[in-house]
């Protein structure tokens, strides 16, 4: 796999990271162990934990974790109660929210921290602050933000956060990021992550022809990717079929291709098994220009 600079910085990310989802609750810690270790030795270097993120955090606890891999994780989104969700990035939050993924997953600093919430209630000083003593105690390295638009990441830099990365939801599916975000991103140096990178699972073209039993369409995040099996998603699959069909690889290749085609940084994907996982770590398709051409133009 190869590993390319995040924006303007040194740091050097593969350019798949995988994604802790269902970790806790689909992929106990003994499937999590396997995955991590086939991900590295494919090349992986980058774990993300999601936001609310508990199960996730105790399961990496008990993984033993190649120095390589870098972790990143998100602050700034809390549950206090079941069906209660606290967003904001206050000083005391983003400092507590840290030591507690410290904590949980047995780590002395996380790699990259992710404010996954536009904060417009609290002083971007107050963040700004915040991450300064976290940066000055070694409990992070870098800073990233999620769920932002271009100019809330302008804002932020504004405030003094040294902003390296920003996450966001794309992939041929969805490349709203295109519309503010990545030229926002692009002018400043700073390195674009890709969340849902294959489309929710859909560009994987699993639901073609049924719902498997054990996908995320069949369970609780029914909604969440029935999103992208909507008419248009169809004919930009389509696509992407003939796309794969006539280079004799996957849709899965294709997706991946078209990202990095984009300057994507690094792809995330949640894979649960170590099939999922063998197909997008051993994915090196380049895209001709006329093929990439087709698919910017269908999606």
């Amino acid at each position: 796999m190869e590993h390319q600079r995040l924006g303007t910085t040194g740091l050097e990310l593969s350019e798949v990271g995988l994604g802790t989802f269902e970790w806790g609750h689909r992929v106990d810690a003994r499937a999590a162990q396997r995955l991590v270790d086939e991900y590295s030795g494919a090349g992986g270097n980058v774990i993300e934990l999601p936001s609310t993120g508990d199960s996730s955090a105790e399961v990496i606890a008990q993984l033993r974790l190649p120095e390589e891999i870098l972790m990143m994780a998100r602050v700034g989104v809390s549950m206090s109660e079941p069906d209660h969700i606290d967003v904001g990035l206050g000083r005391s939050r983003v400092l507590s929210q840290v030591d507690s993924l410290l904590r949980m997953t047995g780590r002395e600093h996380l790699d990259v921290l992710i404010l996954d919430v536009f904060d417009a209630d609290v002083d971007r000083a107050e963040t700004a602050s915040a991450i300064e003593t976290l940066l000055t105690l070694g409990k992070i390295r870098y800073v990233g933000v999620s769920h932002h638009t271009g100019w809330q990441l302008a804002e932020m830099r504004g405030a003094g956060l040294p902003i390296a990365c920003a996450v966001a939801e794309y992939s041929l599916l969805n490349r709203e990021a295109e519309d503010e975000l990545i030229p926002a991103a692009d002018y400043a140096g700073v390195g674009l992550i890709a969340g849902a990178s294959l489309g929710r699972g859909v560009l994987t073209d699993k639901y073609r022809s049924a719902t498997p039993q054990d996908s995320r369409l069949g369970g609780e995040l029914s909604e969440y990717v029935g999103a992208y099996l909507d008419d248009r998603s169809g004919r930009v699959l389509a696509g992407v079929r003939k796309a794969a069909t006539a280079l004799g690889v996957s849709t899965t290749d294709i997706a991946l291709a078209f990202n990095r085609r984009r300057g994507i940084a690094c792809s995330l994907v949640s894979a649960r098994t170590p099939a999922q996982l063998a197909e997008v770590t051993g994915s090196d398709v380049d895209l001709a220009e006329e093929i990439a051409e087709v698919l910017d133009q269908i999606s």
